[in-house]
């Protein structure tokens, strides 16, 4: 039997990139799994499939995490179709990432951002009102919360807005044996990073253990904070990145 057989898993952006490895970590070890994408129906159904080869309780539903409405539904239809409520959600989506000098960042650049901020909020509310007893609630932040570069003001600010709403969410389901963690991954080689290559090796010359991180780096450890065995683990910043800060 695996740790997580049968428990009933939301990922919130798990088409692609490191969404995609927790996906296939989670079903690995036996966990129903429903995941959402905005945009990428063909990655979307090619995760899937990928999934289903282990099992079959995988679905992908589209979803932005800017909507209230879309996050609902997403929560609402795990017991008609996994047969149980959510027991674990895990928020990895962000949609838009702006990275541009303060004195020229646009409205267009901020809101998009601080849009997805207030999605988050709003779908933490949503995973605590719907968490089974003793359920896991685990929100993805970013290293440039703790280590802000030039031009990454914005996007900083915005993943530390969300690593506060996790921490202060913690000290609210404990009663409800539901714990808040915040996964924070350094920077990840996946197909959404952008950034000249001058500045990678500048950061890979920073991380002691000498590269980048990869998309399954960081699914291991996260689906290692879904395990039982992890119920005392609450309320950190768990940072995923080989040593940098």
């Amino acid at each position: 039997m695996k740790k997580l057989d049968g428990k009933k898993v939301i990922v919130a952006g798990g088409s692609r990139g490191i969404g995609k490895s927790i996906v296939l970590a989670l079903v690995n070890e036996g966990a129903h799994v429903l995941f959402t994408y905005s945009g990428n129906e063909e990655a979307a159904r090619a995760t899937e499939a990928e999934a289903k080869k282990v099992h079959p309780y995988v679905m992908s539903m589209k979803a932005d995490i800017t909507s209230q409405g879309d996050m609902g539904r997403v929560f609402d239809s795990v017991p008609s179709n996994f047969e149980g409520k959510v027991d674990i959600y895990i928020g990895v989506a962000f949609p838009t990432s702006v990275f541009m000098p303060t004195a020229m960042m646009t409205i267009e650049g901020y809101d998009g951002m601080f849009n997805a901020v207030r999605g988050h909020y709003f779908t933490l509310q949503k995973a605590a009102q719907s968490l089974n007893t003793g359920g896991k609630i685990i929100v993805f932040s970013s290293g440039a919360a703790a280590m802000p570069q030039p031009a990454s003001g914005a996007y900083a600010g915005a993943k530390a807005a969300i690593e506060k709403f996790a921490l202060s969410l913690a000290k609210e389901t404990g009663q409800h044996k539901i714990t808040v963690n915040v996964v924070s991954p350094g920077v990840t080689e996946t197909e959404g990073l952008v950034a000249p290559k001058e500045m990678i090796d500048m950061l890979i010359a920073q991380t002691p253990l000498g590269r980048l991180g990869t998309a399954d780096d960081v699914a291991r450890a996260t689906v290692q904070l879904c395990m039982p065995e992890m119920s005392w683990i609450n309320g950190q910043v768990i940072q995923i990145n080989g040593g940098i800060l």
